[in-house]
């Protein structure tokens, strides 16, 4: 099971644990299965199911309260508070 971070100052998901690739910030956590995050670019939240070869698979709820699940690669989320 491979490991994904997210940045604690912008909230994106990365795939290496030293710097965030985008704002260069070294405050990297480990996102942990279960927790809450956002695809970029669309409205869908989810949760964290599994984490393998930096791909997320998230439990989705639309609108109408049914859930769906989804694969996603790890530089299409962003982490939620």
């Amino acid at each position: 099971m491979d490991k994904l971070y997210y940045c604690n100052e912008c909230k994106r998901v990365i795939s290496n644990g030293e710097s965030c690739s985008y704002c260069s910030s070294s405050y990297i956590d480990e996102l942990a299965v279960g927790a809450p995050v956002n695809v970029i670019g669309t409205k869908l939240k989810g949760k964290v199911l599994k984490i393998k070869d930096n791909t997320a698979r998230l439990l989705i709820r639309d609108e109408s309260n049914s859930k769906f699940i989804r694969e996603y690669n790890g530089e299409k989320l962003r982490k939620i508070l």
